[in-house]
């Protein structure tokens, strides 16, 4: 079920906040340590039927959020299906801060990343028998240091909690390779 969450939710998140940032070419072989600073804002009027500007959407709140995605290899081929069997992923991938719960469940693990950094990384986990949390994070400006964040919670494909969706701005600190 997660997997067509992330179809789904990618779709949203591009159509609603976000726009494919271009895919810059790296000769890294390993993917930095990063680590996002957010500020969320529930969404309020939030259209999944139009094609809205962030400028339309209205927030409520502002909420801090950090995450903290590892160091891990560099993609060398398209990212999987959302139906295809989902990859390992790295335990230490987490949320660093939520002070205020939006992401407050019983599992703390991801069940399923797609880590295209610069271009966009999407994640989700299980919480609940019905219903995963999703997390994308794209609009990544490598020399700006900034990205988008979306997150939301979702039943299904075709369906996602709207009390319960995220957006907000981040800035992203990088670590050194050490290789």
């Amino acid at each position: 079920m997660v997997k067509l969450y992330l179809l789904a939710a990618s779709a949203i998140a591009t159509a609603f906040c976000c726009t494919a940032a271009s895919v810059q070419a790296t000769t890294l072989t390993m993917l930095p340590e990063r680590t996002l600073e957010c500020k969320l804002g529930r969404a309020l009027n939030l259209d999944p039927s139009r094609n809205q500007s962030r400028d339309e959407i209205r927030y409520e709140g502002s909420y801090s959020f950090s995450i903290f995605l590892p160091s891990i290899p560099q993609r060398q081929s398209q990212p999987p299906d959302p139906t295809d069997a989902p990859e390992p992923v790295n335990p230490d991938t987490r949320i660093l801060t939520d002070p205020a719960g939006l992401a407050s469940d019983q599992n703390s693990n991801f069940n399923r990343i797609v880590d295209i950094w610069p271009e966009r990384v999407e994640m989700a986990r299980a919480i609940s028998p019905t219903l995963s949390r999703l997390i994308i994070i794209s609009d990544i400006d490598q020399q700006n240091r900034t990205a988008n964040l979306f997150m939301a919670e979702a039943a299904d494909a075709a369906s996602m909690n709207m009390e319960k969706v995220f957006l907000g701005p981040c800035t992203f600190r990088i670590a050194n390779l050490q290789k």
